[in-house]
């Protein structure tokens, strides 16, 4: 339980820009990500006066939105991002649309033209809570000086509170360029309480009763459980039951890729193995997924009606499939005492399950003969399957590995992570650009991690401008691109669904090795398969911002069902 602090804070007056930023650093807000504006530069002039939080200037809006996303998810905390009226906060909507479908703890705060000009054809005038309302969990406007304490300590609540997820400040300028005003230094154990509700014992006795009867039992992990750090107790209870453990894309390193009841992740991208496992098993706990339509070929995946769910929210569970128990609390305190309400009572199909499990591992290493073939360590281009088999190796449990949207992210999903949450994907959203950015604030956040983000060439294109805020910022981390000199996902689905008609994918050839080393950093072409592992290693020891640029065959299908 959280401790209150009980005596009576000081009260000072300041000025309402630093109102903003001390109740930031209350909140232990690190860094600021963002690009400066005209209506911004009260609190950018706020912020000169607090070295304790460092702004990192980007080189566009939708990297800073990025930046907080990646930086939220890794951390739990929220994520702060900022940008001006009109064009500035636009151009961070895509980016908070990802953070918004994927759960992540984003503040975002914009400076809006003075109140009595908004709505009056000023320049850059926007209105910016219809546009980020469906976006957020909270778009709220403050229109005064006297507001701003109480709505920043309402933004890092809502953010934080149930189902993280980004929350918009939009300040009008004269509110932040205001006078004095009387601030309490409230600490955030006063103002939100982020305890997780337990689930009800009836519910839990249900579930366990569930498991106990099956026979073909599966785990199905998603971010929810990720968010409750709940994968040492999903392994437990996978253990005891002798269960495959599936994860949704959100919910890659859940659980440790390489643990022997891992079976890789399921989405309409999935392995056939996952596929196989969910589609004949007798009873599916679903542990904070909400079986979406990435998850399920869009609801396509014929399931069991015997789904037991478990979500901190109600509306999630039974959302999208029928589910015969819902479980509504933490994931972790739900695991835990599902496998305490079991001890003793998993005998009785005990042999049936280890048939299942048997299977399992039988098909999981055809699968890895089928996508790790060996004449991939000679094919030229590059296999993709084959920089997955190379980075794989290279990973271990210091790795974070940052995934952009597209077929590379997609190829991803065959590394196995060592580290529970040490891998993030734009999933929900697709929103592609993210690779770049997320992985310098994967950096800042954690300097000490050996960070490698996997992009595509079509996603560097439009974030490559923040290469030179990785190198700016010193924040040193490899960079793979896989490089099909096209938008290789949308190609695949020229080919498949429309007779190879290609318009509108192909790009021309660039030097993106020698556009890193332009920018400050260093890296390398590599067209041989056999190069890649020391490519890799020099990246890694480099100490700088390293580019590989790994010539791929994109003709290796993404949509075909063996990856």
């Amino acid at each position: 339980m959280q401790q209150m602090t009980t005596s009576q804070p000081a009260r000072a007056k300041i000025g309402a820009a630093r109102a903003v930023i001390q109740c930031l650093k209350l909140e232990g807000v690190e860094f600021i990500f963002g690009v400066p504006g005209g209506q911004t530069l009260s609190i950018m002039d706020a912020l000169y006066d607090e070295p304790g939080i460092r702004f990192i200037t980007t080189r566009d809006e939708r990297a800073a939105a990025h930046m907080a996303d990646a930086y939220g998810r890794l951390t739990g905390k929220p994520g702060v991002c900022l940008a001006t009226t009109g064009p500035g906060a636009t151009n961070l909507i895509t980016a908070v649309g990802g953070a918004h479908r994927d759960s992540s703890p984003v503040v975002v705060i914009t400076c809006n033209n003075r109140r009595r000009h908004i709505g009056q054809d000023d320049n850059q005038d926007a209105d910016h809570i219809t546009l980020f309302r469906q976006f957020t969990k909270l778009s709220r406007f403050v229109p005064d000086s006297e507001g701003i304490p109480q709505a920043v300590r309402e933004a890092f609540r809502v953010a934080t509170t149930g189902n993280p997820g980004p929350v918009l400040l939009d300040f009008a300028r004269d509110a932040v360029e205001g006078g004095e005003i009387a601030f309490e230094p409230i600490e955030p154990q006063n103002y939100r309480f982020n305890e997780r509700p337990v689930a009800p014992e009836a519910s839990i006795a249900a579930a366990a009763q569930a498991l106990a009867a099956a026979r073909k039992p599966v785990l199905w992990l998603g971010r929810g459980a990720i968010i409750a750090r709940a994968g040492e107790a999903a392994l437990k209870l996978a253990e005891l039951l002798g269960a495959p453990i599936v994860t949704s894309f959100n919910g890659i390193s859940a659980v440790p890729g390489d643990h022997d009841l891992c079976f890789g992740p399921r989405s309409r991208f999935g392995t056939k193995v996952s596929k196989h496992l969910l589609q004949d098993s007798d009873c599916i706990l679903v542990v904070g997924n909400s079986m979406n339509a990435a998850s399920t070929s869009r609801w396509t995946l014929p399931l069991t009606r015997n789904i037991a769910q478990v979500d901190l929210d109600p509306a999630i569970v039974g959302r999208n499939y029928p589910v015969a128990v819902g479980v509504i609390g933490d994931a972790a305190d739900a695991l835990r005492r599902l496998a305490a309400a079991l001890q003793g009572k998993v005998s009785a199909n005990a042999a049936a399950r280890a048939d299942w499990l048997a299977q399992a591992r039988r098909l999981r290493e055809d699968w890895r003969k089928d996508v790790f073939a060996p004449a991939y360590a000679t094919s030229r281009p590059i296999k993709p399957q084959w920089v997955m088999q190379t980075l794989g190796a290279a990973i271990d449990a210091n790795t974070v590995i940052v995934a952009d949207a597209g077929n590379p992210g997609v190829w991803t999903h065959m590394l196995p992570i060592k580290t529970p949450g040490a891998y993030m994907k734009p999933v929900g959203y697709g929103n592609m650009a993210f690779g770049l950015p997320a992985a310098i604030a994967a950096k800042l956040a954690g300097p000490r991690k050996d960070v490698i983000a996997v992009v595509g060439d079509g996603s560097l294109g439009m974030s490559m401008g923040d290469m030179e805020t990785a190198v700016r910022e010193k924040a040193p981390f490899t960079l793979i691109v896989m490089n099909d000199m096209a938008y290789g996902n949308i190609k695949q689905e020229e080919l498949h669904f429309h007779g190879q008609r290609y318009i509108g994918v192909d790009f021309g050839d660039v030097d993106y090795a020698g556009i890193a080393k332009c920018m400050g950093g260093d890296g390398e072409k590599v067209a041989n398969p056999g190069d890649l592992a020391d490519a890799i290693a020099r990246g890694k020891a480099s100490g700088r911002f390293y580019l590989i640029d790994v010539r791929i065959d994109g003709s290796e299908n993404v949509w075909k069902d063996p990856i």
